[in-house]
C-alpha cells in the first residue's frame, strides 16, 4: 500500500501517470473488491483521476474512436466504491469490516475478475461481462445448505456456482450520423460537388466529373476541352476552399450513448445433475429488451482520458445536479502507454515512406 509520503509526492508533482493511478487504485480498494477502504481513499482516487485528465486533452470521436476497440477491465467505479461524503468528513473512521464483508457478499456484487467490457467499434457494440452469485453465500449460505430437503440440496450445489451475464449494448458516438450511421475518421472524407461546371464540355465521349476544366490544350486532348493554354478562368478566385477539393471534417466530441438491447445468462460451476431440482434450471438463456423499453436502459459516458493502457470515463447524468459516476478501465493484455493518435499516424506515415 502506498504510504502517506508517497501519496503526497504523487500529487505534488502534478504528473500522475497511468501506472501510478492503477497502483493508487489497487491500494485504495479492499482485496478482490470494488469497495474503497475508506471515503478518504475514494477521494484520493478521484483527485488522481482529475490530475491525469489534466495531462492530456480528451479523445475526440470519430478521429480516436478506433482506439477504444478491444477488451477492457473495470478497476474502479465510484458507484461501487461506497458512499463518498463531503471532504470535511473524510476523517471519519472506515465502516466496520463485517459490514464491508456483508456488502461484498451481496447477491449482485461482482465476483472474480470484476467487470470486463468488450468494445467492437466496427459493429458499434459494447458488451459488459460480469460474474455474479445471486444467492446467499457465506454464513447464510452455509445455514441454508444444511437445511433438509430440496432447499438445502440446491443451496449446497450453488455455493460454488456463478452466473455470467453479458449485457449487450449498441452505441453511437459523437460524429456518427443522426440515423446512427458510421462516418469515417476526420480527414478521411472527401467532399465532391454534385454540380457540373458550365465550363465543362458536354460531349458524351468524355466524362465531365473526371476531366479537369483546367487542363491546357494539347493535340492529344479532345477539342471539346478549353482551347486556352492558360489556367482556366473557371477556377474559383475566392479565398475559400473549392467544393471540388478534399475537405477535412473536424472531430466532434468524446461522448458515447449506450442502449442495452440484450442480456445473455450462463450458469457455470453448479454441482450436481441428474434428477435433482437444479437440473431443471437451464444452463443458458437470453432476453432481448423490447424496443419501447430500451430508452429506460440507456445512458451516456464521456471518455475524458484515453491511452494505450488506461481509460477514464465519466457518466453524463440526466440532471446537472446529479452525481456523475467515475469509471477507470485498463486494457486487457496491456498496451503502449505513450501512444497517442498523432504518434500512431506519424508511425504509419513513416512506414509508408519506407516502403515507397
Amino acid at each position: 500500500m502506498l504510504s502517506l509520503l508517497q501519496l503526497a509526492s504523487l500529487f505534488a508533482t502534478g504528473l500522475v501517470t497511468p501506472s501510478q493511478l492503477t497502483t493508487l487504485i489497487s491500494s485504495s480498494l479492499r482485496p478482490s473488491s470494488y469497495l474503497a477502504t475508506s471515503p478518504a481513499a475514494a477521494r484520493r482516487v478521484a483527485d488522481a483521476c482529475a490530475e491525469l485528465e489534466a495531462t492530456a486533452p480528451p479523445p475526440l470521436w470519430p478521429r480516436d474512436l478506433r482506439r477504444l476497440d478491444g477488451s477492457w477491465r473495470l478497476i474502479y467505479s465510484s458507484a461501487l466504491a461506497g458512499p463518498q461524503p463531503p471532504s470535511p468528513l473524510d476523517g471519519l473512521p472506515a465502516p466496520p469490516a463485517a459490514l464491508l464483508a456483508a456488502v461484498e457478499s451481496a447477491p449482485f456484487a461482482p465476483l472474480g475478475g470484476g467487470v470486463q467490457q468488450n468494445v467492437d467499434v466496427f459493429k458499434r457494440r459494447i458488451v459488459n461481462v460480469v460474474e455474479l452469485s445471486p444467492w446467499p453465500t457465506g454464513a447464510l449460505g452455509g445455514l441454508l445448505s444444511s437445511a433438509p430437503g430440496p432447499l438445502g440440496q440446491a443451496s449446497k450445489q450453488l455455493q460454488a456456482a456463478r452466473v455470467v451475464l453479458e449485457l449487450d449494448h449498441s452505441f453511437s458516438a459523437d460524429g456518427d450520423g443522426s440515423d446512427g450511421a458510421r462516418r469515417g475518421a476526420a480527414g478521411s472524407t472527401i467532399s465532391t460537388s454534385r454540380h457540373i461546371s458550365p465550363h465543362l464540355p458536354t460531349s458524351p465521349r468524355i466524362s465531365p466529373p473526371h476531366i479537369s476544366p483546367c487542363l491546357p490544350t494539347s493535340p492529344h486532348i479532345s477539342p471539346h476541352l478549353p482551347a486556352s493554354p492558360h489556367i482556366s478562368p473557371c477556377l474559383p478566385t475566392s479565398p475559400h476552399i473549392s467544393p471540388h477539393l478534399p475537405s477535412r471534417r473536424a472531430a466532434a466530441g468524446s461522448t458515447i450513448s449506450l442502449t442495452l438491447e440484450e442480456v445473455r445468462r450462463e450458469l457455470e460451476g453448479a454441482a450436481g445433475g441428474g434428477d435433482d431440482a437444479l437440473a431443471m434450471v437451464p444452463r443458458a438463456s437470453s432476453y432481448s429488451l423490447p424496443p419501447p423499453l430500451r430508452p429506460l436502459a440507456s445512458g451516456k459516458f464521456a471518455t475524458t482520458y484515453l491511452s494505450g493502457i488506461l481509460r477514464i470515463s465519466r457518466a453524463v447524468p440526466p440532471l446537472p445536479s446529479a452525481p456523475a459516476e467515475l469509471r477507470v478501465f485498463v486494457r486487457e493484455g496491456g498496451g503502449d502507454e505513450g501512444a497517442t493518435w498523432q504518434e500512431e499516424e506519424d508511425a504509419r506515415t513513416a512506414a509508408a515512406e519506407e516502403e515507397a
